[in-house]
């Protein structure tokens, strides 16, 4: 069976290198070689293998060493380690794994078996790297609106609680609009919920345009959205939000069937930690956009 690994071969002999290199390529893997831990470091994070197959004895960064800086490494933490080595006492077995290493093989090598454990590696290193692909996939998903894909409730309050806690650390001001499309119970009724959330997404497509960078959209639930907006003063959140609210109004919201739909915004600003904390903040802009509703609807009102 061919492997198909991307290898790195650590070896400053020359005979033994070649021969690793010639195994390990005669299985089906593309292999790279160092002469010794320091030019291996640098290829690591430069090529990113699947597999290093290291000596333990080499001069400037040994295997050990090589093994235990990989492994400290948050991005390269997932590449399989083999250790090859002449001690074949139990302490120095003991050394090796303890600092790291994925797996352990005493010299001299039969090359059925280094290629057999290379192989063996290669499953349980891609198996690693699919389980985290899919947990940041899952954790995404936990702060994401399935509907919109904007952030969810659950991520604008972990973001809001370190906004605020940021803005009393740097004394920058942070800016919370909450919106509500008007009248949106009545696109439900009378064109469907499928219609209804081709409108909802139709907004978001515009909130996150409107963002900037550092800005966070969010869907708060049913058809209340709210954006954060940090090192923003009222006078620029206030323009943010009517450039949102001239935009809802000149153009129908959705794709598919486009409905026209005006929006009404709340607007409120943190300046320090004595105006209260996350709760203060998304109450105040509640209440403007209360005010805005018991006003009109259609407009912007500010705390």
């Amino acid at each position: 069976m061919t492997l198909g690994a991307h290898v790195l071969v650590v070896e400053d002999d020359p005979a033994f290198r070649e021969l690793l290199t010639r195994t390990l390529a005669a299985a089906g893997c593309r292999v790279e070689v160092a002469v010794d831990g320091q030019e291996a470091l640098q290829l690591v994070r430069s090529s990113r293998p699947e597999v290093i197959v290291t000596d333990w004895e080499m001069p400037n960064v040994d295997g050990v060493t090589l093994c235990r800086l990989v492994k400290g490494t948050e991005e390269l933490r997932n590449t399989h380690v083999l250790i090859l080595s002449s001690r074949g006492e139990t302490g120095s077995k003991v050394v090796g794994l303890d600092n790291g290493a994925d797996d352990y093989l005493v010299k001299p090598v039969d090359p059925d078996e280094l290629v057999a454990r290379v192989r063996a590696g290669l499953r349980l290193q891609r198996a690693l790297t699919d389980l985290a692909a899919r947990n940041e996939l899952l954790s995404r998903l936990a702060l994401s609106d399935p509907l919109t894909g904007l952030a969810n409730r659950r991520a604008f309050d972990e973001a809001i609680a370190r906004e605020v806690a940021r803005t009393a650390r740097l004394c920058r001001p942070l800016s919370l609009l909450v919106l509500d499309l008007d009248r949106f119970k009545q696109v439900n009724d009378t064109y469907g919920h499928p219609t209804g959330d081709d409108v909802l997404n139709g907004l978001a497509a515009l909130l996150a345009r409107v963002c900037r960078r550092g800005d966070l959209p969010a869907r708060l639930g049913g058809d209340e959205f709210a954006i954060l907006l940090p090192h923003t003063g009222p006078e620029q959140a206030l323009l943010v939000a009517e450039r949102i609210r001239r935009t809802v109004e000149g153009a129908p919201l959705g794709r598919t069937s486009p409905v026209p739909m005006t929006v009404s915004i709340g607007s409120a600003t943190l300046h320090s930690p004595e105006q209260g904390g996350p709760e203060s903040l998304v109450a105040r802009a509640d209440a403007a956009l209360y005010r805005s509703k018991s006003l009109g609807r259609n407009r912007v009102e500010a705390d």
